[in-house]
C-alpha cells in the first residue's frame, strides 16, 4: 500500500487533529513527521539568492551556483533571468515568523506520539534527501 507525503500540511493543531480523524476513519495513521532543522539566516540567503533562466528554467543561485559565464544560461544560452517576487528577505522572514507562531507549536503534539524525526536541513539537497530517505526507512 503506497504512502503519502504531506508537504507544509498540517500547519495548525486544529489541522493536525482533523488529519488524524480523517486518517483514522480510513484505518490509517501517520508514521513520521519530519522537521527540517535550518539556520534561519542561512535559509534567508538560500531563498533570496535563487533565480532561474527565463527561457529554459535552469536554476541558479547568487552564492552557490552562478552561471559559468556572467548573465548567460549554461543550458540554453539565454541572457534573461527571473526571480520569484516573494523570494525577498521581508517575505521570507515573515513566513518564518508565521511558522514559529502557528506551525512549530504542533511539533509537541506529534513529539508526544514519538513521530517527529529531526533532519539537518543545512546540507546539500542530495545529502538532505538521503537523510530523509534513511529516516523514513527506519
Amino acid at each position: 500500500d503506497a504512502g503519502a507525503i504531506f508537504d507544509g500540511y498540517p500547519r495548525t493543531r486544529a489541522q493536525a487533529e482533523a488529519l488524524d480523524l480523517l486518517l483514522a476513519e480510513r484505518g490509517r495513521s501517520l508514521d513520521h513527521v519530519i522537521e527540517l532543522c535550518v539556520d534561519e539566516d542561512a535559509l534567508v540567503e538560500r531563498i533570496t539568492g535563487r533565480f532561474t533562466c527565463a527561457s529554459c528554467g535552469a536554476g541558479y543561485h547568487d552564492s552557490f551556483k552562478r552561471p559559468s559565464s556572467d548573465n548567460v544560461c549554461d543550458v540554453c544560452g539565454s541572457t534573461e533571468f527571473t526571480r520569484r517576487p516573494d523570494d525577498n528577505e521581508e517575505t521570507v522572514r515573515t513566513r518564518l515568523a508565521e511558522y514559529r507562531a502557528k506551525t512549530a507549536p504542533i511539533l509537541p503534539y506529534y513529539d508526544e506520539r514519538g513521530l517527529v524525526r529531526r533532519v539537518d536541513g543545512m546540507g546539500t539537497p542530495d545529502g538532505v534527501a538521503a537523510e530523509i530517505d534513511a529516516t523514513l526507512d527506519k
